[in-house]
């Protein structure tokens, strides 16, 4: 039998354009074991069909049919590609999926902002796009304030990710009608393993991982894969901002024609920090900037605002007033999740598959965030009642010494502790195969439920240091009296971002969504019709601060302020929601090698969490008129699509193009903007192209997906008053929505050697919609190369940013040149505040496949 090791081995760019290795090639299989036959059989195919359009679909779909033969837009990430480009984020993995737009610059462990096929992201997260692992969603709601989906969940080896994007994702998904992104796990079906280690060279991070499967028998096999990390990560705090481990393992007992059992298991703990807007000084003009230089004193491609003098933070127990510290670990999720699948054919055509998932979750959110603001602007304000006389530095070498800096960073330092993330989910389907009309149908009836926990407490302190990218300092205010007005840089305890911010909150969300689906085939025809409905029922509370609990008082000799709970603002939540969805596809095959395929779907998602404490509810906990308006945000598509595979002499070549047109409203609720926080009534239409392709020719090969967006605001009102919205910026692009997007990821393959680079671009977006500033294009460079120098020994150099360009990726706020010049001009450049790219980092590494 063919190991693993003869496939891991060629863990390179070239290896994966030809086929991923580990993937799992259907969602039923019957025989456990692999045979040589049809290992041989698989390598062949991959040589034939870069794209891998033969792999079976097994997300968002009710029918066990090939990429080819499926009206889907599907793209398939194996872990060779990931290998040979080995990405650092989450972010730098979803990029590789036509059509996804990921604001990233947030850091390793997730806390993106993402989106597809031209969607806005209101307030912030993943609001239409379902992250899964095996099927079932990581989390219910992509875009839960401190616990978006990709909180939860990494890439590590012998994962494949399959995203489904509109299409069939409305209607077999809840809360997923942008796509579906599932990271499919080995099960163990091919043998063999890897063990590997890689460390950062200009970068203090160290990376341990493995992988290792077999059959234990005929009817038994096993899979277990996971990582530890441990170093101060791709920004340096001066402590390990990254420490951590996964584990992850499966296994599956076959049941020989009747089908198999699978039992689940993992656990994930980790701290990652987090990376959000640093400042940079702009090559402004009137309608857009041209590029970017380093800030004096804070390079955002290398800054941070975490450094040892915060790398505790003091919070404030909103109930009792306790003052504790807690560790400034960044994204901290830890979870642990047990699951099992059924699956049984009994015969006649029927099938039943049944997943199950209990997870518990919880963990931590803390961050330093940016605010730049100028020292002459704090020196005579009023800060809790008192007129500021002087700035001082309140820690480090210099603590106590008078500061005379320009700028000072006043973003909130903020804390939440989230003490339940914790759900029950499962997925139960019955499938019945049957001839109808001259052709064969699959009738698919499933019912989906999960409830989700929401349980958190913030912290958001007003906060004052000095603007460095290295181990910045806490900086104390002195009022005029000489009277200190803050602590360790503190001057109130959960006050930033306004009351209502200091919250806390117990919410259980429990959706249950019935769904019918069938499929039809005669011939070169397929057609697929589906239909579906959600309904959440909502139960719990959430309460706030008010002015009535917010005092001020002595501290450690500090006057501070400070704020508790008010038992006043109790909001009872015990509502009902719902809404449906549908989808509709059609599939022509031409030949063996080209499909064609058109469709339609409407799909909606809940909003849940970050619509409490806003007017929304009534006494009993009911919805009131305007929240049942504004709980459910809803997605209409229009697809229309070709694959095709060929040859043109040696080349071989596969291609997924796709047409869409995407239209999108809703109403949401953002706390963090304005004193009172902002309601929001949006919607968007966009238009646009996505292409996926792929080229082999001997030792060449090639990835290349470009995504062309068309997008338009429709409605853009946004207000303190969900009754009285001011409306602006109808008929501009949406802000931070290139126009163009593309990966281009030639390689070249002697011998044991594999060099390649990869290009990730972006062409010119708005980063206003109002004023339509314009960022200009940008493209990161890659470098990968991979020698196998031994048998089943890989040695492994990738460089990211490899020019170490200052980027903004697109996001730069203040959004035009007044407000961009009202901060003042270092050697007559603005200075602006945006997402940046990480400076160059070469990572080297070396692994053993098995």
């Amino acid at each position: 039998m063919t190991s693993l090791r003869a496939q891991l081995s060629t863990s390179s760019l070239a290896a994966f354009l030809a086929g991923p290795a580990m993937a799992q090639t259907a969602p039923a299989p019957a025989a456990l074991p692999v045979s040589d036959s049809a290992d041989a059989a698989r390598s062949e195919a991959r040589q034939a069909d870069p794209l891998n359009l033969e792999r079976v679909v097994v997300t968002a779909t009710s029918v066990a049919k090939s990429k080819l033969k499926n009206s889907l837009s599907v793209t398939t990430i194996g872990d060779d590609l990931v290998t040979a480009l080995n990405p650092q984020t989450q972010s730098e993995v979803l990029r590789l999926i036509p059509g996804m737009v990921d604001h990233g610059g947030n850091g390793p462990g997730g806390n993106g902002n993402i989106t597809v096929r031209g969607l806005p992201i209101t307030t912030g997260g993943a609001p239409f796009v379902q992250i899964q692992e095996d099927g079932l969603p990581t989390v219910l709601f992509g875009d839960m304030n401190f616990g978006n989906n990709d909180y939860w969940i990494r890439f590590n080896r012998s994962n494949t990710i399959e995203a489904v994007r509109g299409g069939s994702a409305s209607v077999l998904a809840s809360g997923a009608p942008g796509a579906v992104i599932n990271y499919v796990s080995d099960t163990g079906e091919v043998p063999g393993g890897v063990i590997g280690l890689e460390g950062g060279v200009n970068y203090n991070s160290t990376k341990a991982y493995f992988a290792a499967g077999r059959a234990l028998a005929r009817d038994l096999r096993f899979h277990i894969d996971g990582y530890a990390i441990k170093g101060r990560g791709l920004r340096d705090p001066g402590f390990d901002a990254q420490k951590g481990y996964q584990l992850k393992a499966n296994m599956t007992k076959g049941l020989g024609e009747l089908g198999f059992v699978r039992l689940y298991l993992k656990r994930l703990d980790d701290a990652e920090p987090v990376y959000t807007g640093y400042p940079s000084l702009v090559h402004a003009g009137p309608s857009g900037f041209s590029g970017l230089s380093p800030f004096p004193g804070f390079d955002a491609r290398t800054g941070t605002t975490v450094g040892i003098y915060n790398e505790r933070i003091n919070v404030l127990d909103s109930t009792t007033g306790e003052l504790s510290k807690k560790k400034s670990d960044g994204l901290r999720p830890v979870a642990s999740a047990y699951g099992a699948q059924l699956h049984l054919t009994p015969g006649g055509g029927l099938t039943i598959d049944d997943k199950f998932r209990y997870t518990q979750m919880s963990g931590s959110f803390s961050n330093n965030f940016m605010r730049l603001t100028r020292a002459s602007n704090i020196v005579g304000s009023t800060v809790n009642g008192q007129t500021v006389g002087s700035i001082v530095y309140a820690n480090g070498p210099l603590a106590g010494q008078p500061f005379n800096g320009t700028y000072v960073n006043t973003g909130p330092q903020v804390y939440t502790r989230i003490r339940d993330m914790g759900s029950v989910a499962n997925d139960l389907s019955v499938s019945k195969a049957f001839d109808l009309a001259g052709g064969s149908v699959q009738l698919t009836g499933g019912l989906f439920y999960m409830d989700q926990r929401i349980a958190q407490d913030w912290h958001p302190n007003a906060h004052y240091q000095t603007l460095e990218g290295v181990n910045p300092a806490g900086l104390d205010l002195v009022s005029t009296t000489g009277q200190l007005l803050t602590l360790d840089g503190v001057s109130s305890y959960n006050t930033a971002f306004g009351l209502g911010a200091n919250r806390s909150y117990d919410i259980s969300a429990k959706n249950s969504a019935p769904y019918l689906n069938a499929n039809w085939e005669s011939g070169q025809v397929q057609l697929d019709v589906g239909v579906r409905h959600d309904r959440l029922r909502v139960k719990g509370w959430a309460e706030s601060a008010s002015a009535a609990t917010t005092t001020t008082g002595l501290i450690g000799g500090a006057l501070v302020s400070r704020s508790l709970l008010d038992p006043s603002t109790h909001e009872a939540l015990n509502y009902t929601a719902r809404y449906s969805s549908y989808s509709a596809g059609a599939l022509y095959a031409l030949n063996t090698d080209t499909s064609v395929f058109a469709r339609v779907s409407h799909g909606g998602r809940f909003n849940v969490d970050r619509n409490i404490l806003s007017g929304y509810t009534n006494p009993d906990g009911s919805l009131n008129e305007s929240g049942r308006q504004k709980v459910v945000s809803r997605v209409k598509q229009q697809e229309l699509g070709i694959k095709n595979r060929g040859q043109f002499g040696s080349l071989r070549y596969g291609t997924n193009a796709t047409l869409f047109h995407s239209t999108y409203d809703s109403s949401n609720f953002d706390l963090t903007r304005g004193p009172t926080g902002t309601y929001f009534q949006s919607g968007y239409k966009a238009t646009g192209l996505e292409l996926e392709s792929s080229f082999r020719s001997g030792g060449f090969a090639m990835l290349a997906n470009i995504t062309w967006i068309d997008a338009k605001v429709t409605a853009n009102a946004q207000g303190p008053d969900p009754q009285n919205l001011v409306s602006s910026g109808v008929g501009n692009r949406p802000a931070r929505m290139p126009r163009l997007l593309y990966v281009l990821a030639p390689s070249y393959r002697v011998g044991g050697f594999t060099g390649g680079v990869m290009l990730v671009g972006r062409g010119r977006n708005s980063v206003d919609t109002v004023s339509q500033y314009e960022a200009p294009s940008e493209v990161q460079v890659h470098l990968n190369a991979h020698w196998e120098f031994l048998p089943g020994a890989t040695l492994s150099l990738n460089v990211h940013n490899l020019f170490d360009k200052l980027l903004a990726d697109g996001h730069m706020s203040p959004g035009s040149l007044a407000s961009l010049q009202a901060n003042g001009t270092i050697d007559g450049l603005p200075i602006g505040t945006g997402a940046a790219v990480n400076g160059r980092a070469v990572v080297l590494g070396i692994n053993y496949a098995f």
